[in-house]
C-alpha cells in the first residue's frame, strides 16, 4: 500500500503540473482565437484560425454580440468587409461567413447570431447555389452543442486547452508566427484576408484548381439536387427577420464568369435558374451572378476584382455593399446587380442567356480554358 501512494504522489505530482504547463501555454497562444487571449510576438498570425472557421466564429458571436452579420460561404468570409461605411449604423459588425456550408448551416448561425444578439439589426446574406444541393451535407467541424449558448462546451473546453490537436496548432502557430509565414489569416471582426495581399500561386493557376475542383467527384456539382429542406432553412431566416425587422439583404454571390461557364458545362443551368425562381418567391434576391462588366475581367496574373474562379476581392464586396445599402452609387457599374422579383425574375433570367451569348462569342479562350478542365 506504501508502494502505491508513493507511485499516485509522483505520478499526480508530476501529470497535474504538466497539464497545467500545457493547458496556459495553449491558452498564451489561442491558436484558434476563442481564448480572447492577447497577440503577441509568437500568435500574431493565428494561421490556424481558418481550419478551425466554424468554432472560433461561434466563439466571436458570444463575445461581440454583433448587430450586424454577414451571412454566407467563402465568398462572404474573403469578399465582404465588416467596416464598410454602409454598415456604420449597426456596430458592431462581423463577418459569419463560413466556408463551404449548406443552408441549414447558415440559418444555424444566424440563429446564434440572435441567441447572443436579440436585438440584432442588419443581415446580409450571400447565398450561392452549392449550399442548396441535397448531396451537401454537413461538414465534420460542424457541432450543433455549440450554437445558442455564451460559452464553450465542456468538450469544446478541453479540445482548446488540453488537446494534442490544439498544442500542435499552438507550435504551428508560432512557428508561422515567428517566420511570417501565412496565407489566410482573419481580423478580429471575421473578415478573412490573404497574408501579404498575395495569392498562393499564380492566378491563372488559382482559376484551374478550383474550377478543376468544381468538376471532381469530391466537388460541389458532379450530382446535384435543389434541397426542399434547404429552401425551408432559406424560408424561415427571412421569415424571423420580417417578425423581427431585421433589416434583411440577400445577393446572390458575383462569381467570376468562368464559374458560370463550369457550372453550365456541369449540366446544371436549368436547376440553377430554377434555383434563382424558388428563392425569389419567398424573397426579393439582389442577383450578381452572370456575365458583367465586373465578372468578365480577363483572367491574368495580377487580377483587380477576384482571387479565383469562385472568390471575389474586397474591392468587389464593396460595390456590392454600395448596391444592396444605396451607397454612392455612382461607383457601381449599371451592369452589376439586379433585384429579383417575382414580376422581374424571368426577364432578367433571359437577359442573362444573352449576355452569355455576348461574353462566350467575344472570350472564345476563356470557354476553351474552361472546356481543357472538364473530364
Amino acid at each position: 500500500m506504501k508502494n502505491y501512494r508513493h507511485f499516485n504522489r509522483a505520478f499526480f505530482g508530476l501529470t497535474i503540473p504538466g497539464l497545467l504547463a500545457v493547458g496556459i501555454f495553449n491558452i498564451g497562444i489561442d491558436p484558434y482565437g476563442v481564448m480572447n487571449s492577447p497577440q503577441w510576438r509568437l500568435n500574431r498570425l493565428r494561421t490556424e484560425q481558418f481550419n478551425h472557421v466554424r468554432l472560433f466564429k461561434a466563439s466571436s458571436v458570444k463575445r461581440i454580440a454583433p448587430k450586424t452579420v454577414l451571412l454566407g460561404s467563402s465568398r462572404t468570409d474573403l469578399g465582404m468587409d465588416p467596416k464598410h461605411p454602409a454598415l456604420a449604423d449597426g456596430k458592431p459588425t462581423y463577418n459569419l461567413g463560413l466556408v463551404g456550408p449548406n443552408m441549414y448551416e447558415v440559418r444555424r448561425y444566424f440563429d446564434h447570431a440572435i441567441a447572443n444578439q436579440p436585438n440584432l439589426k442588419t443581415v446580409v446574406l450571400g447565398v450561392d447555389f452549392f449550399m442548396f444541393n441535397e448531396y451537401k451535407t454537413n461538414p465534420a467541424d460542424f457541432e450543433e452543442a455549440r450554437l445558442e449558448r455564451d460559452s464553450l462546451t465542456p468538450q469544446e473546453w478541453l479540445n482548446v486547452t488540453l488537446s494534442l490537436g490544439v498544442t500542435r496548432s499552438s507550435l504551428g502557430t508560432i512557428k508561422n508566427s515567428w517566420r511570417s509565414q501565412a496565407n489566410f489569416l482573419y481580423h478580429d471582426n471575421g473578415f478573412r484576408y490573404v497574408h501579404n495581399n498575395e495569392a498562393e500561386h499564380p492566378l491563372p493557376q488559382e482559376f484551374q484548381n478550383m474550377i478543376q475542383g468544381f468538376f471532381r467527384e469530391e466537388g460541389y456539382y458532379p450530382r446535384y439536387k435543389l434541397s426542399q429542406s434547404f429552401l425551408n432553412d432559406f424560408r424561415e431566416l427571412v421569415e424571423i427577420c420580417r417578425s423581427r425587422n431585421i433589416d434583411l439583404q440577400i445577393f446572390i454571390s458575383p462569381s467570376h464568369a468562368t464559374q458560370w461557364e463550369a457550372l453550365r458545362m456541369a449540366g446544371h443551368w436549368e436547376e440553377f435558374e430554377q434555383w434563382k425562381q424558388e428563392l425569389v418567391a419567398i424573397a426579393p434576391v439582389w442577383d450578381f451572378s452572370g456575365y458583367h462588366s465586373i465578372s468578365s475581367e480577363p483572367i491574368s496574373e495580377k487580377m483587380t476584382y477576384y482571387w479565383d474562379s469562385s472568390h471575389y476581392r474586397q474591392e468587389v464586396g464593396n460595390l456590392v455593399l454600395n448596391r444592396l445599402f444605396d451607397y454612392e452609387t455612382a461607383s457601381v457599374p449599371p451592369d452589376f446587380g439586379v433585384l429579383m422579383t417575382p414580376e422581374t425574375i424571368e426577364e432578367h433570367l433571359v437577359q442573362i442567356r444573352r449576355d452569355r451569348e455576348s461574353w462566350a462569342n467575344a472570350n472564345t479562350e476563356a470557354i476553351a480554358f474552361v472546356e481543357e478542365l472538364k473530364p
